[in-house]
C-alpha cells in the first residue's frame, strides 16, 4: 500500500457493512452541503494497521455542528451539540455514537491551558494533533472516497513503527502528550523516535507537567491503566521518572500486575455466559496503589481527584478487603462460610482478592464464589413467609439467613424442604422452639 492510492476497498474489506455505509452515508451528507466530510485520528490509523476501532471521529471543512444537525435528521438520529467547541455528537436510532467537529485550529497562549480554537482547514485540524499516525484523514466525498490526507507523513511512520510528535512545542503546549506518547508505543509495540523522546526530556526538564490539571494527568493515568496490560507503558513512564506525579514513593509489583492480568482473563472467559464485566481500570490501580496504607491511599485519591467509587474501592482495597479474607480462612470451608464471607465485596475486590492470594485453598473459594455461589437465588423469601402465616418483624431475617445457609451447604434443596424445615425450627407465633 502507498499512501496515494485510495482505500475504498481497504475500507469495504476490513469495516463492518454498519460502519461502511455510515461512513458512504456522511460523505454524500457533505457532498450535499458542498463541504468536505473527512474521517480522522485514531479510526484512520487502526484502520491502516488492521485493528478495530469503533470511536468515530469526523471533520468537517465548514459548519460541523450544521452538518451533524443535517445528518442526524436524515438518519432519524439525535444530535448532541456544542456551541463553544465547535462540535456535535449523533447518537443513532441503535444507540451507537459518532463524533463530528468543525476543522478547526488551535493557539497555545499559555502552555499547559486549553488552547484557543478557531476554524482551519483539513490540514490545520491534523497539525493540532499529537502525533503523526493520529494525523492523518480519509475523505468520505463521492468523488475522493478512500483517498487519504497525510501532509506530515504518518503513513510512513506507521509503517516504520515510530511515534513522532508533530512539532517542536507540543510537549509544551500540552504536556499529557507524553503519557500519550508512552501509551501508544506500548501498545502497538511502536518506538518513540529520538528526537521526540529528546523532546519529552526537555518538557519535563523544565517543569512542563506543573502546567496541567491533576485532572488531566489522572485521565491520562487512567487511560494507561484502561490498556490491556499496562506494565509496560507504567515501567516507561517510571524510566522517565513521572510516577512521582502520583506518589513519589510509588514502586510498581510486576508479580501483582501479572496476576491481577490472569484474573481479569479468567473472568472474561467464565463470565462470557451472563456479561458482568470487571473494570480493569480499577483493579490495575489497586494493583498500583496497593503497597500504601488506607491514609496514603486516601490522600492519593484526593490529589487525583478520583471518583467516589473509586476511592472507596481502594480503600475497601485495604481494609474491608482484609477482613474479608480472613473470615474466609477461619469459616470457610462450608459454600455457606464462603458466602458470608464475600459476600460483601464487589465483584473488583473479588478478583483482587484471588489476584493476591497466593493460597490456592482461598483462591479456589474466591472462584467457586464468583461462579457458582453468588448467583444462587433463595429458595425462600418475605412473601413465602407471609404465606405461612408468620408476621413480619426481626424473626424474617433470622429464618431466611438460616434457611439460605442450609440451602447453600445443600442440606435444604428444594422449596417444600424448606417449609419443612421453618415449620420444625419455629412455630407459627414466631417463638423460636
Amino acid at each position: 500500500m502507498t499512501p496515494t492510492m485510495k482505500y475504498a476497498s481497504l475500507m469495504a474489506e476490513r469495516l463492518s457493512e454498519k460502519i461502511y455505509q455510515l461512513l458512504i452515508s456522511i460523505g454524500h451528507t457533505g457532498d450535499r452541503a458542498n463541504c468536505k466530510a473527512f474521517v480522522v485520528g485514531g479510526f484512520v490509523r487502526d484502520l491502516l494497521l488492521g485493528r478495530s476501532n469503533l470511536d468515530i471521529d469526523i471533520v468537517i471543512e465548514g459548519d460541523g455542528i450544521r452538518f451533524a444537525q443535517s445528518f442526524a435528521d436524515r438518519q432519524g438520529a439525535k444530535a448532541k451539540t456544542h456551541q463553544r467547541f465547535g462540535t456535535a455528537v449523533v447518537i443513532m436510532p441503535d444507540g451507537f455514537k459518532i463524533d463530528f467537529a468543525t476543522a478547526r485550529k488551535e493557539t497555545y497562549v499559555k502552555p499547559g491551558n486549553l488552547p484557543y480554537v478557531s476554524a482551519g482547514s483539513i490540514e490545520d485540524d491534523l497539525y493540532r494533533r499529537d502525533f503523526t499516525i493520529n494525523a492523518m484523514a480519509i475523505d468520505l466525498s463521492e468523488k475522493g472516497f478512500g483517498e487519504l490526507v497525510d501532509a506530515y507523513n504518518g503513513f510512513s511512520d506507521l509503517e516504520n513503527r515510530i511515534i513522532r510528535i508533530i512539532h517542536n512545542l507540543s510537549f509544551i503546549d500540552d504536556p499529557t502528550r507524553i503519557f500519550r506518547a508512552i501509551r501508544f508505543e506500548q501498545r502497538y509495540g511502536f518506538t518513540i523516535e529520538p528526537h521526540t523522546e529528546l523532546l519529552i526530556g526537555s518538557a519535563i526538564s523544565v517543569g512542563s507537567l506543573k502546567t496541567i490539571t491533576m485532572q488531566r494527568l489522572r485521565n491520562e493515568i487512567l487511560l494507561i491503566l484502561k490498556e490491556d496490560y499496562p506494565l509496560p507503558a507504567l515501567y516507561r513512564i517510571g524510566n522517565f521518572g513521572l510516577l512521582g506525579c502520583i506518589n513519589p514513593s510509588l514502586c510498581i509489583s510486576e508479580g501483582l500486575f501479572l496476576k491481577v492480568r490472569e484474573s481479569i482473563e479468567w473472568w472474561n472467559s467464565e463470565s462470557s455466559d451472563y456479561h458482568e464485566a470487571a473494570d480493569p481500570v480499577l483493579l490495575n490501580l489497586m494493583a498500583l496503589l496497593d503497597q500504601f496504607s488506607v491514609s496514603e491511599i486516601d490522600s492519593i485519591s484526593r490529589s487525583l481527584f478520583l471518583i467516589n467509587r473509586y476511592s472507596e474501592a481502594l480503600a475497601a482495597s485495604k481494609d474491608r478487603l482484609l477482613g474479608a479474607m480472613k473470615n474466609l480462612g477461619e469459616k470457610g470451608n462450608l459454600p455457606s462460610g464462603i458466602y458470608s464471607s464475600l459476600k460483601v465485596l464487589s465483584l473488583e475486590l473479588l478478583l483482587f482478592a484471588r489476584s493476591k492470594t497466593d493460597d490456592p485453598s482461598l483462591k479456589d473459594r474466591i472462584s467457586n464464589y464468583l461462579t457458582m455461589l453468588r448467583k444462587i437465588k433463595p429458595l425462600v423469601n418475605g412473601n413465602d413467609l407471609r404465606k405461612l402465616g408468620y408476621p413480619e418483624g426481626p424473626l424474617y431475617s433470622q429464618i431466611l439467613s438460616e434457611l439460605f445457609a442450609l440451602q447453600l451447604d445443600g442440606i435444604i434443596q428444594s422449596k417444600t424442604d424448606a417449609t419443612n424445615f421453618i415449620n420444625s425450627r419455629w412455630d407459627i407465633t414466631s417463638q423460636v422452639i
